[in-house]
């Protein structure tokens, strides 16, 4: 110690500094080496698993694919007509060819929906069902014709404008004819019509549906609708050889004021050419 201003300075004399080596704990080491061996053990278990898991899905597929028991064998066919009879319907060869021999399970169901709508334009509201093991369930309706197209032979169209498959060389007599759409149908595959043709279908049909629909005029049947010209449709009646003109609008509020123009009319209608109902007041041509 040596005394420096006032105060005491203290020497402290340098030592070695020594580590000592930790000892081994035999226990800790034990369980280490335990860890370590279910580590191992636990992974040769996960890939026992896997491989296993793995195997039986090339089991699973080797049933579903490669055996024979889910091969579409037939087709079963549920088609009804307006008055819910079943009736007995086939489909087409080429669906036929294409759902026959096929695996149920790859089969699919949308884009074969859509082929048959194209195939068979008479099947609305399609719903297909696979019947495990072999078996496709096909569900409809028919639709109903409630016109006929007037071209190069008569075509049966229903009331959402489809036009069916049976075509007849003469005229249906228990269905209006529908003349002046301009399109010859005989010389287009899949019938599609052009806006304009859509239109002029699509009013006539508007006008067989507001006919049907009229009490008062239940007792007359139509003949022919003419949609030559959209702005101004006119009509035939079976029981009269006279021209309804009625236009392109408001056919139900029309339809009404001629049942009373028949009314008043009586027996006299023969002896008029026409009736135009297009103006607030009926005009009558005489012949």
């Amino acid at each position: 110690y040596k005394n420096h201003g006032g105060g005491i300075m203290v020497k402290v004399k340098k030592q070695k500094v020594r580590f000592r080596k930790k000892k081994k704990d035999p226990v800790r080491n034990s369980k280490k080496i335990s860890a370590q061996f279910k580590d191992i053990a636990r992974f040769f278990i996960i890939a026992l698993v896997v491989g296993v898991i793995g195997f039986g899905f090339v089991r699973l597929k080797y049933m579903f694919v490669d055996v024979g028991y889910f091969i579409i064998k037939g087709v079963d066919i549920k088609m009804y007509d307006e008055k819910g009879n079943l009736q007995n319907i086939s489909l087409d060869r080429v669906l036929d060819k294409k759902i026959v021999g096929t695996n149920i399970f790859f089969l699919d169901l949308n884009e074969l929906k859509e082929e048959i709508g194209l195939l068979r334009p008479e099947f609305k509201k399609i719903v297909l069902r696979r019947l495990l093991p072999n078996k496709l369930i096909v569900q409809g309706e028919l639709r109903k014709s409630i016109a006929q197209i007037r071209s190069d032979r008569y075509y049966l169209v229903d009331d959402e404008g489809v036009v069916l498959p049976n075509v007849k060389n003469f005229p249906d007599k228990n269905l209006p004819i529908i003349t002046g759409l301009g399109i010859n149908l005989a010389k287009t595959s899949n019938i599609t019509f052009s806006k304009f043709q859509k239109d002029k279908l699509d009013k006539a049909i508007e006008l067989i549906n507001e006919m049907t629909n009229n009490r008062e005029l239940s007792e007359y049947k139509l003949k022919v609708v003419d949609v030559t010209d959209p702005g101004n449709v006119s009509f035939f009646l079976t029981s009269a050889n006279i021209e309804i003109k009625i236009g392109n609008t408001d056919f139900r509020g029309r339809l009404e004021i001629f049942s009373t123009v028949l009314e008043q009319m009586n027996s006299d209608i023969d002896s008029f050419k026409y009736i135009d109902l297009r103006f607030e007041d009926p005009i009558i041509g005489p012949r």
